[in-house]
């Protein structure tokens, strides 16, 4: 059996394309042939261009204010297309549905996901080749840990055509399967991200020790608009634990305070969570790599926030108690450790029932 993987993994997001490589390493752990098809939509390419000049003007204005730093994000680029091509990528490139019915030849089997393949409301970025509308009827069509985002079942009801032609459907997060249980009529389950499915040592061995004062590290791809409560809460961190700030900020990368890393690669975004004290973030990846790695972390955003993708894994792992809201939360904290002996006794667990899903998914003979 040889697979395609279809993903996001030809856009400059760290948690995008350490996912599509975590994907590949646990299909290549259980000896199956496959290879990530090389597909990304003109609307991908033009969103992760350096000057985007076709995402509406404010996004143009702001890429005008990051020419200072021209340098540091053209290295930037060079390093994700150097992991990205270090994975098994089809020979050939396409950017548009259509194209990919030729793949059939190809491959006896479609794998989707993970990330917010699903997520019709980034435009962006959705299209039915996700849904898997070029594929034949006679392919296995499977997908593993798709995340629908913020989409809503009225959203995706659109698409139950294609979804019913899945032979399994698993999700991210928990309200994302129940909506999808609710059109597909069957259990949809709820799966870990491949980063956390992944063996951990699969990202150990790309990290190299750097030698650093003690630093937090924040992570997020939120814009200028949205930062300053962040920036609040960091601030009111740094000054009671004593520790430097490095911003990993991608969309706005300018503080007044710390140390701002616009040239970082994946490779060493996977160092930078290893290495901090703490990790702080608003990202679904940030959250779920520190998980990985056993570093302590905080998510920053609201308590009140609809959006589940974080608020899903912390739930399961009983992590909730990791959200800051407020600067005003950094008084009640402490020790900012993690008991991990009992957080990896509860990943384990899910590691071995989405292993056992996708096993089945993929016809494996399963001994539970």
């Amino acid at each position: 059996m040889k697979i395609g993987i279809l993903t996001f993994h030809r856009v400059y997001n760290y948690g995008a394309v350490i996912q599509a490589y975590c994907t590949q390493k646990i299909l290549d752990e259980l000896n199956i042939d496959n290879e990530i098809i090389d597909f990304s939509i003109k609307k991908q390419k033009d969103y992760t261009d350096l000057y985007s000049k076709r995402n509406g003007l404010k996004r143009f204005i702001k890429t005008l204010l990051l020419i200072p730093f021209h340098k540091e994000r053209v290295s930037r680029k060079k390093k994700f297309d150097s992991f990205i091509n270090s994975m098994k990528l089809s020979n050939k490139s396409y950017n548009k549905s259509e194209y990919l019915r030729e793949t059939n030849k190809n491959y006896d089997c479609y794998l989707v996901g993970s990330d917010q393949v699903w997520n019709i409301t980034k435009k962006a970025e959705s299209s039915d080749a996700y849904f898997l509308d070029f594929a034949d009827e006679d392919k296995r069509k499977i997908s593993y840990a798709s995340s629908i985002g913020v989409a809503t079942y009225e959203d995706l009801v659109l698409k139950e055509k294609y979804l019913k032609q899945f032979d399994a459907i698993s999700c991210r997060e928990s309200g994302g399967a129940q909506i999808l249980s609710d059109i597909v009529d069957y259990k949809v389950q709820t799966v870990l991200d491949p980063t956390l499915l992944v063996d951990k040592n699969i990202l150990v061995k790309e990290i190299y020790k750097i030698e650093n004062d003690p630093y937090i590290l924040y992570y997020s791809l939120d814009g200028f608009d949205k930062r300053k409560n962040n920036l609040d809460i960091l601030k009111a961190l740094s000054e009671k634990f004593g520790y430097k700030v490095k911003f990993i900020t991608p969309e706005w990368p300018y503080h007044e305070f710390g140390e701002d890393l616009r040239g970082v690669g994946p490779i060493e975004f996977l160092n930078l969570i290893q290495q901090a004290k703490i990790v702080c973030t608003n990202s679904f990846h940030g959250t779920a790599l520190s998980i990985k790695l056993g570093v302590p972390f905080y998510v920053l955003e609201s308590k009140n926030i609809k959006d589940e993708r974080k608020r899903s894994i912390l739930k399961q792992l009983e992590l909730q108690d990791r959200i800051i809201s407020s600067y005003k939360d950094i008084g009640n904290i402490d020790d900012y450790s993690i008991n991990y002996n009992k957080v990896n006794i509860k990943l384990k667990e899910l590691m071995k029932l989405s292993s056992i899903y996708l096993k089945k998914a993929l016809d494996i003979v399963v001994e539970e």
